[in-house]
């Protein structure tokens, strides 16, 4: 054969395999931002039927307002988890206690924490059991400063806390809201802090000489946990509580190599894309009864939870064996997502979209509801000092 056929041929070749990457990362793109612009373009639709609801519950008890709220608050929930479980394919894996779904409780929910992802996992969990409208968050201050969102989620039941400056008598005031025998709560708490970066090197070290420092043993693949919020909000809700729920979190794309163990978690804008092929949780039920009340033996006693977790990620990153034949992750059952009903709740936020897409007016709504929303809740969370 001629060399310029010879070349051509392999330039031909090289466009078609470069044609070939392009097309997949547009597709990849277009996966991450359109669910995207979806999921946060019906918060004003949502925002302004919930107000509707907060006005007419004004005069009613907290619990009647609280009941109404869950409600609502479950079916945006399932019309998220309708991308991040059926649009991804992505599986959820159960392992440990799996009965801790057959029946609805109210709990505290703690958990390793390396992705945003972890919220979504918590709701995947919750929705098994029927109680996703009742998930409420410990979270970080600063995401009181997210538009719309962060005044919500005051309202829906969050505590918000300083990272750096923990104030425990403005926690309190936050939890005694919560207490109310007729108000049910799924409690959200990620003990370490921030999120769990396996390239975060420094940050890792840091951990691990607080926990030599007291005592403790260093861990590898969790941060050494913080106890004072926990221990607060188990003291002041533990007359409304059944139990607490102790997962552990493993995203099937982190496994690495060789020489890269560990890689790091998705956010969520990855996730969505369908980069994970599932998500392996062991849950462990812990009865109220057998957890500590002195803060000593409970700071203890949460190390050690959190040191199984360590040996837990640590066989299943360093080992051979896929968590289905992991000892510590046996019995592996995967938990089949709810279709019709997170579909349904997508039709259902379709159906509220419409007009505000389609009206001049709905449009107009549309936009001073995120400014003057925005703004109203600003004022509002200052007022109340959340921050």
């Amino acid at each position: 054969m001629h060399p310029t056929s010879c070349g051509l041929c392999l330039y031909i070749k090289m466009l078609q395999l470069h044609s070939g990457d392009i097309a997949k990362e547009c597709l990849k793109h277009v996966k991450m931002v359109v669910p995207t612009i979806v999921m946060f373009g019906v918060v004003p639709q949502y925002f302004i039927i919930w107000i509707a609801w907060r006005f007419m519950s004004c005069l009613l008890p907290n619990w009647i307002y609280q009941a109404g709220d869950d409600i609502y608050y479950s079916v945006y929930q399932k019309f998220v988890l309708f991308f991040f479980e059926h649009v991804t394919g992505t599986k959820l894996i159960l392992h440990g206690n799996l009965e801790v779904l057959s029946k609805k409780e109210r709990v505290i929910y703690i958990s390793n924490h390396q992705s945003t992802v972890d919220w979504i996992v918590v709701h995947m969990l919750a929705d098994r059991q029927g109680s996703i409208g009742h998930v409420r968050y410990v979270m970080k201050d600063s995401l009181q400063l997210v538009p719309l969102y962060g005044f919500y989620f005051y309202e829906h039941g969050c505590v918000f806390v300083k990272r750096h400056y923990f104030d425990s008598k403005k926690m309190v005031s936050s939890l005694r809201y919560l207490n109310d025998k007729k108000i049910p709560t799924w409690m959200v708490i990620f003990p370490e802090g921030t999120r769990y970066n396996p390239e975060a090197s420094e940050m890792i070290e840091k951990s691990q000489s607080f926990a030599k420092d007291r005592g403790l043993v260093p861990l590898k693949h969790v941060l050494t946990p913080k106890y004072k919020g926990f221990h607060i909000a188990l003291d002041h809700l533990k007359n409304n509580l059944d139990a607490v729920y102790d997962a552990t979190v493993i995203y099937s794309c982190t496994k690495g190599s060789k020489k890269t163990l560990r890689t790091k978690a998705p956010s969520m804008f990855e996730f969505v894309t369908g980069c994970c092929d599932a998500v392996y949780v062991h849950i462990n039920r812990i009865d109220m009864h057998s957890i500590p009340d002195n803060e000593s033996e409970f700071k203890t006693w949460l190390h050690s939870l959190f040191h199984k977790k360590d040996r837990l990620l640590d066989e299943y990153y360093a080992g051979k064996t896929s968590p289905s034949k992991n000892s510590l992750l046996s019995q592996g059952h995967r938990s089949p997502a709810k279709l019709l009903q997170n579909f349904g709740c997508f039709l259902f936020f379709a159906t509220l979209s419409a007009p505000i897409v389609l009206t001049q007016y709905g449009r107009s709504l549309y936009w001073k509801t995120w400014i003057f929303g925005t703004v109203f809740g600003y004022f509002w969370l200052s007022i109340r000092s959340v921050s």
